[in-house]
């Protein structure tokens, strides 16, 4: 007898064939399952079932179903059925786990089903997830080990909005505040019925966002009017924006109702401790409230901080009770502690990406306000020894940086900063470098750059290089190659840009820089004009006669004053336009002007430039110079010495008492 032989390809269109009406079932299944549909996906399973009730991709689609219905005994039963068929069922394995976790709160069982589930695939979606949730549902192990499974869930699947939610509140608990908005903002972008409104509320609040905090804590209690945290972000939102009493009143309000829902609630207590201490002068009850917050939230920074400046900010409270005393010094500590701890952090974040301007920048800014804290002791004298340690150990970091590799001009950059501190990481007049030695590092520094790693740094040190040659008082001056190095930085990065609330001696963009370099420069060739009329006709710009004004004076020494006045006067022009441009930034913020730290500091430190650079003049020239002129340099000084800025509501007024001698 002829056997038959079915061709090779007439075969594999059969099996082809075979399995697509089989897989069609499965197909629809899985698509019913992957909207959530579980009710019509059963009813496939089981008519499908009826003629094979063994299958196991049917059964193993109808695990997936129990799950979604919440089935939880029916869903451990079938799994178990599966998995001593093929214990490499992935999808059997989560679906235990889950039925494990929700239906019998066994969290370390259901993480064991995850962890087996993900080593048989290291990127499935469910399991990454479940196992994420277990960890932090279940309070397994340390927090930091469910902010990293969930940061796999993401990895996993970046459209995972719950993950990016959850993920979100645990980076707010570690103060990680910009990566949890982030996070918030990516999941409410995706999935707007998510309620964690509060939650961005609470990362835009440590933010200084105080409008948008206000905002989604109003969503929230829209959704939840029993939100406690969301009431204690608006009483914390709308009682440091407004003066109005009654204003702050509801806030109180919202912030006490807050608490009676939730009694562990840290942000109600720091808003009734803020209103004792602001409002009614209760200094000791204010501290009462503080302590409660603390007791809750010991690591919080804000907290901490509230607690050392209220205790720094009234020693008759510390003398009368030696437990004040002690708190002074434990959150004293903790502070040292955090600053320490963000350094080290910035540091690592350095290593690893050596190129990112930003986080040189960041570094730099956490090691001043750390020195400032250092010194708070002798506010008129930065020298206390815990300062010149830290100011050494920076010192000591960027030149050892430097040292590890002398190609990274971003470390070079920050380097640069410290060129007048000697070994001791302290400035003296001795150690002042050149601005011709100066020039030369930066140069240096800027031939590093090859066009494709740290254009920021490079753009940077262009800007400064650009700067020392439009100084007028500078030996180095040279409008024209000022102009050059502004354009180079503009050629290496066109976008280069500033945070709006600081200022910088350095033109933080191109364009500003060679608008200094002009402004310089006419300036320069006006004095120079107006300077070389008085020298000749022997008259001031006023028109009065210039030797006779003084009796006694030596012409030589006039002379020389009024060439010193040459140098003097731009210099003090310039700063008394960044004073001008700070206070007009800090005033423009109106009521938010608390927030411009920043600004206010540089402010402050730019009248100090100015006062020391005509102290300094006038010591030497101030009996030998015209009064024509010597009047001018003083109406300059006192114009903008005396500005300061009213913190509440950003009002300018003048009494500053220092400068009231010029």
């Amino acid at each position: 007898m002829k056997r038959y032989i079915v061709p090779p390809i007439l075969t594999l269109l059969i099996a082809f064939f075979t399995t697509t009406v089989f897989s069609q079932p499965i197909i629809a299944i899985t698509a019913l399952l992957d909207k959530g549909d579980a009710d019509a996906a059963l009813t496939k399973i089981d008519a499908a079932l009826k003629t094979k009730p063994n299958d196991q991709a049917l059964l193993t689609q109808k695990v997936r179903a129990l799950v979604l219905k919440k089935q939880y005994p029916e869903t451990e039963t079938l799994a178990n059925r599966l998995l001593t068929r093929d214990p490499k069922n992935k999808i059997a394995l989560n679906a235990r786990g889950v039925a494990k976790r929700d239906g019998k709160k066994e969290y370390i069982a259901a993480l064991a089903d995850f962890d087996k589930a993900l080593a048989l695939d290291p990127e499935f979606p469910q399991a990454a997830f479940n196992r994420a949730l277990t960890l932090y549902g279940g309070k397994i192990g340390k927090k930091s080990e469910a902010l990293d499974a969930f940061s796999l869930t993401i990895e996993i699947n970046p459209e995972n909005a719950t993950a990016r939610a959850v993920r979100g509140q645990l980076l707010n608990g570690f103060g990680r505040y910009k990566l949890a908005l982030n996070d918030l903002n990516k999941a409410l972008s995706s999935n707007s019925n998510l309620p964690i409104y509060a939650e961005r509320a609470y990362a835009e609040m440590f933010l200084g966002m105080t409008n948008n905090a206000l905002a989604d804590a109003e969503t929230a209690l829209k959704i939840n009017s029993q939100d406690s945290l969301a009431l204690a972000i608006r009483a914390y939102s709308r009682y440091v924006a407004t003066q109005d009493k009654n204003v702050k009143l509801s806030a109180v309000a919202d912030a006490q109702k807050a608490l009676q829902i939730d009694p562990k609630n840290y942000i109600a207590l720091m808003v009734i401790g803020f209103d004792k201490k602001l409002a009614t002068k209760d200094n000791f009850g204010a501290l009462a409230d503080f302590q409660a917050a603390y007791k809750l939230k010991p690591t919080n920074d804000w907290v901490v901080n509230t607690i050392y400046s209220h205790l720094n900010g009234l020693p008759e409270l510390v003398k009368q009770n030696p437990e004040n005393e002690k708190l002074l010094s434990e959150t004293s500590k903790a502070i040292e502690a955090q600053w320490r701890e963000k350094i080290e952090l910035k540091k690592l974040a350095i290593s690893e990406d050596p190129w990112d301007f930003s986080l040189f920048e960041s570094l730099d800014e956490s090691w001043k306000k750390f020195r400032s804290f250092l010194s708070r002791d002798v506010r008129s004298n930065v020298g206390t020894p815990a300062w010149k340690a830290e100011q050494k150990a920076e010192y000591d970091f960027w030149v050892q940086q430097l040292a590890k590799d002398p190609k990274n001009f971003c470390v070079g950059y920050f380097r640069g900063l410290d060129l007048d501190l000697g070994s001791d990481g302290l400035y003296n007049a001795n150690n002042k470098a050149s601005d011709s030695y100066k020039l030369n590092y930066l140069k240096g520094q800027l031939n590093n750059y090859d066009g494709k790693n740290g254009a920021e740094c490079a753009a940077r040190l262009a800007l400064w290089i650009a700067d020392i040659y439009q100084t007028p008082y500078s030996t180095e001056k040279n409008f024209d190659l000022a102009k050059q190095f502004a354009a180079r930085s503009k050629e290496i990065k066109s976008d280069l840009k500033d945070d709006p609330n600081t200022i910088s001696g350095i033109a933080s963009a191109a364009d500003e820089s060679l608008a200094n370099t002009k402004y310089w420069e006419e300036q320069d060739n006006a004095w120079k004009k107006d300077l070389e009329r008085m020298k000749q006709s022997g008259t001031s710009s006023d028109g009065r006669s210039v030797s006779g004004r003084r009796r006694g004076v030596d012409p030589a020494k006039e002379q020389a004053a009024i060439n010193a006045y040459e140098s003097v006067h731009p210099q003090i022009e310039r700063l008394a336009e960044q004073i001008i441009s700070a206070a007009g930034k800090v005033q423009g913020g109106g009521q938010f002007s608390n927030f411009y730290r920043g600004t206010r500091a540089r402010m402050s430190n730019l009248q100090n430039q100015m006062l020391t650079v005509y102290d300094n003049f006038m010591k030497v020239h101030g009996d030998y110079l015209p009064d024509s002129l010597s009047s001018h340099l003083k109406s300059d000084v006192r114009r903008v010495g005396n500005l300061r800025n009213d913190y509440v509501t950003g009002e300018a007024y003048n009494n500053y008492n220092s400068y009231n001698d010029y």
